[in-house]
């Protein structure tokens, strides 16, 4: 009996030996290592906007910076003709000048069955419904500061049965925490707030009709809703609405506090006599309505129209406010040709954010009026940002720009233009152009003496040369003028090389 076990436990060794050898192996096919180094320089105290935003904080906003990097990746389309998919990706960064020295930009595992997507750890994730290279960016989930770690479970879109196709499901929701607390805390000067180690939750709910292929009607809807919440941990340094003294809170991080956040629901310990959403959330609603079109030749081309319709807390969560604040966005691809290939054209509104009264219900006063939503604003969380940049829309001025180095949005009432354009002229070539006038009137607590005109202006150009394999090369002019940043010009250049490919 004795033998028999051991024969069976040496069989089931060798097994397991031979499967982890076979998974190492599988892991290791599609590997590709990347090295990256870049730098800027400016004439003005920061960098020019567009210089260092929507690049997921790789990019310092100070007037010279530079940065290392190098990652290893394996992407799930390695395997994609496999059920089962994994990926991963490991990218680390050294940065001088910038919020921090080394900073592990990225570190996550996933794995996907079909439609179903697990991802452990911090990995870039684009806007949805949009060109993420022409954007000025998105309300809510954007792509301008470093990817905060979590876990996530998402499930890519699937076709309602019966409907063929033409009606289909996406939805995403996501657990993590934030890893800036002890940069918050050495950035801040002495009694200002900011908070560590807070928990983040996000999810989202979207509706595609139409199939990009069809033959007569080659058009598509998508509808969603996507919202987040920071909750948990430390805040330090916070005023309460019935005290005058600066208390620290060890804020809920028990089953009812993730109860709250992933439903809206609960309230904070600053709530005076009505309660609010439990912590610091946001969202909102995103639609696209795009044609999918074909030349004779079999190009393809694409003409779109988007809208996102942002709020805070639960106001403008209906229609009860208006749709006054909104970003509505064009954009078309173009048939393959040498001399455009992208365009983009955005107008964006935060003026008024559900009007300039707020009242919460009281005994004596039963009405309540839910304006003033001071948007990337919060009592007690040190608001919408990662690392000092905001993680939505960047012409909300990111608190990192502050020089009283308070974690404080004090731009968030705005109208922009916004423009961008793309081209190839030679597969070897790529150029961008982005120009965006803004209007400027600060916030509502803290409005701006004179409304301030500020423009940016972005010109880069990127080049993968065939006889320097693995090699490309990007350089980028920014300018800024006006009265809200004031005025400055800063280049970039950043270098690549592809280290290793595994097929």
């Amino acid at each position: 009996m004795i033998g028999i076990m051991r024969k069976a436990g040496l069989l089931a060794l060798m097994l397991t030996a031979r499967f982890i050898g076979v998974t190492a192996q599988s892991l290791d096919s599609g590997l590709r290592i990347d090295a990256e180094v870049g730098g800027q320089l400016s004439s003005g105290s920061m960098a020019p906007l567009w210089l260092s935003s929507n690049r997921y904080g790789v990019t310092s906003p100070y007037d010279h910076a530079a940065y290392e990097r190098v990652g290893a990746f394996r992407s799930l389309e390695t395997d994609s003709a496999r059920q089962w998919r994994r990926g991963y990706g490991l990218d680390l960064m050294l940065s001088q000048n910038a919020p921090s020295r080394f900073m592990v930009h990225q570190a996550f595992f996933e794995v996907e069955w079909k439609k179903l997507n697990l991802s452990v750890g911090s990995k870039e994730r684009p806007i949805e419904l949009r060109n993420n290279e022409l954007t000025s960016g998105c309300m809510s989930l954007g792509i301008n500061a470093q990817p905060i770690p979590m876990a996530r479970v998402a499930v890519d879109y699937f076709s309602i049965p019966f409907t063929n196709g033409w009606w289909k499901w996406k939805l995403h929701i996501a657990y993590g925490m934030t890893t800036d607390g002890c940069w918050q805390k050495d950035w801040v000067k002495l009694h200002g707030k900011y908070t560590s180690n807070t928990l983040y939750h996000d999810k989202s709910l979207y509706w595609k009709f139409g199939k990009e292929d069809a033959r007569c009607v080659p058009l598509t809807f998508e509808i969603g809703l996507q919202m987040a919440t920071q909750f948990g941990g430390k805040a330090y340094n916070v005023l309460a609405r019935d005290s005058k003294e600066l208390a620290d809170m060890d804020l809920p991080e028990n089953l009812k506090a993730f109860w709250n956040a992933t439903t809206g629901k609960g309230r904070d310990a600053t709530d005076f006599t009505e309660s609010n959403a439990h912590g610091n959330t946001l969202g909102s609603y995103n639609m696209r309505l795009r044609w999918n079109g074909r030349t004779s030749g079999g190009k393809r081309w694409t003409v779109g129209a988007y809208f996102e319709r942002f709020f805070e807390d639960q106001s403008m969560l209906t229609l009860q406010y208006g749709i006054q604040d909104h970003l509505i966005g064009l954009d078309a691809t173009l048939p393959e040709n040498p001399y455009l290939s992208a365009v983009c054209m955005e107008h964006i509104s935060t003026r008024d954010q559900s009007g300039a009264v707020y009242h919460d219900q009281t005994k004596s006063i039963p009405d309540k009026m839910n304006g003033r939503d001071n948007y990337y604003n919060h009592g007690i969380y040190s608001g919408w940002q990662h690392w000092g940049m905001g993680i939505g829309n960047p012409l909300l001025i990111s608190p990192v720009y502050n020089d009283d180095h308070t974690l404080t949005f004090y731009n968030n009432r705005l109208k922009a233009w916004h423009f961008g354009l793309s081209g190839d002229p030679t597969p070897q070539l790529h150029w961008r152009l982005m120009l965006t006038l803004s209007e400027n009137w600060g916030t509502y607590d803290s409005p701006l003496p004179d409304k301030q005109k500020q423009q940016y202006y972005l010109a880069e150009v990127g080049w993968t040369p065939q006889f320097l394999r693995g090699w490309s090369g990007k350089i980028g002019f920014g300018y800024d003028h006006g009265g809200l940043l004031g005025n400055s010009f800063g280049t970039q250049l950043t270098f690549k090389y592809n280290i290793y490919t595994r097929k």
